[in-house]
């Protein structure tokens, strides 16, 4: 059963979920599906295509799913008229621990798909009215080799033309602003969800953040890189609001159990991420902060180019925050023994040239948790 926190977060972003057997009978659905679908459900089971008719015709993928010899199936774009029109994406997902059972969750994308009508709506005027622009300057000049009076008609007319393509222009500029408002607001509530819970884990992924983003400056590395790695940076541990709080801020050394729960979070943090439209490939970053270039890390156990190179950095300032600063659980050993630390595994399963201009900043002064 979600948390409480989980249940908000997901409302939040329009994920719902019901539980379907081997008889394509679902013996569970959320109520928030209900309320979303406009349906009722009496606690029996049901029949998923009474509920869900547009997964007709792909029975025997659903039931690969259930039985396990296929992991996952997806519906994308559906779109329906209840009270109002909806879209939403469809994902079938087996159950590994539940045997005779899978997942079926609704991912509400209506306000993406209606944001991305009303772009392209207005991405087509603009071109519509610059074709009616070019076409009547062609009429126009045409005309003006005829009748010299024609160009004061010309003239006006060309003026309200470019009028309506500079408004659509700024009509376009304004939904790209929008755009980026929502974005930041993402970032913002998965950060508050994550707070709610774990204050701690929040003020670890700000500082990291900012020694990754000063260590990407180091390198060269352009402003738009710069800000794909701050909000990866913010977000790279949200996959921690799955992992119970006891197992993040226990004293002593984790049982092997304990441990792989906490190794799961990268994973995690991909699976919330992976369906938002970040201008940068954040989700990717979150699922290989923990990968070491000489295969050892987790969870996938990438090593060398297989990782991207924001993934490197992260990890990097990651290993130096978690020591460099203390923790509830444990007194910092200091930043002195973190930089020393990622020296002695430099080119080994950290990034050498990440390791030297991570080194340079605080060595140099350029960097200091002071400045914050």
């Amino acid at each position: 059963m979600k948390s409480v926190i989980t249940e908000a977060l997901f409302s939040r972003f329009g994920i719902f979920y019901a539980i379907i057997n081997t008889d394509l009978q679902i013996i569970f659905i959320e109520d928030s599906l209900c309320r979303f679908l406009d349906i009722e459900w009496d606690g029996t089971g049901q029949d998923v295509f009474d509920v869900l008719p547009e997964m007709v015709g792909i029975e025997e993928d659903i039931r690969n799913v259930v039985s396990g010899r296929r992991s996952e199936y997806s519906l994308l774009g559906i779109n329906r008229t209840l009270y109002e029109e909806i879209f939403f994406n469809i994902y079938v997902i087996n159950s590994p621990g539940n045997a005779g059972e899978a997942l079926v969750v609704i991912r509400d994308v209506t306000k993406e798909s209606l944001y991305r009508q009303s772009i392209q709506q207005s991405r087509n005027e603009i071109e519509l009215l610059q074709r009616q622009l070019m076409q009547k300057n062609l009429d126009l000049d045409k005309t003006n080799r005829d009748l010299l009076k024609s160009r004061d008609e010309q003239q006006v007319l060309n003026q309200v033309l470019e009028e309506k393509v500079h408004e659509r222009t700024r009509q376009l500029e304004q939904s790209t602003e929008l755009a980026m408002r929502l974005f930041h607001q993402t970032v913002n509530s998965l950060m508050f969800a994550l707070e709610k819970r774990d204050s701690y884990t929040v003020g670890h992924q700000r500082r990291v953040s900012r020694l990754a983003c000063a260590i990407a400056r180091e390198l060269g590395l352009s402003d738009e890189a710069v800000e794909g790695i701050r909000v990866a940076g913010y977000l790279h541990d949200i996959g921690k609001i799955y992992v119970p709080s006891e197992f993040l801020t226990k004293p002593g050394r984790l049982s092997e159990e304990e441990f792989n729960v906490i190794k799961a979070h990268p994973y995690v943090g991909f699976e919330i991420l992976r369906d938002i439209e970040f201008p940068w490939p954040v989700a990717s970053i979150v699922l290989q902060h923990h990968e070491r270039i000489d295969g050892t890390g987790y969870p996938m156990g990438l090593e060398g180019d297989q990782i991207k190179f924001e993934a490197k950095i992260l990890s990097v300032a990651d290993v130096v925050e978690a020591m460099g600063t203390n923790r509830p659980y444990r007194i910092s050993p200091g930043i002195d023994r973190a930089l020393e630390e990622i020296s002695k595994q430099k080119g080994i399963i950290y990034d050498a040239g990440i390791v030297d201009a991570c080194i340079r900043l605080f060595r140099e002064g350029i960097f200091s948790w002071t400045d914050e």
